[in-house]
């Protein structure tokens, strides 16, 4: 049987996994409508719509520079 502290870990990284979640989700279809500007304006690739995204200085959810794989995963999750 756990105690203490360890008692409430799962339910902490359960809890933290959801929140770390719906940001992702919310940082992502925030940028929905930029990343559809970007390929209207022919910016297509993955590659291209990080270096783009990285011009215009945003960042992504953790503050940092964007990568294809990046780009791909807030894709994945709009679509």
């Amino acid at each position: 049987m756990k105690t203490g502290i360890n008692r409430f870990a799962g339910k902490g990284r359960e809890t933290s996994i959801r929140i770390r979640q719906e940001r992702a989700r919310r940082h992502a279809a925030d940028l929905t409508p930029v990343i559809a500007e970007m390929r209207a304006g022919g910016v297509t690739t993955l590659q291209a719509i990080a270096r783009a995204l990285n011009a215009r200085g945003i960042p992504t959810a953790r503050g940092g520079s964007w990568s294809a794989v990046q780009v791909q995963r807030v894709l994945a999750r709009t679509a």
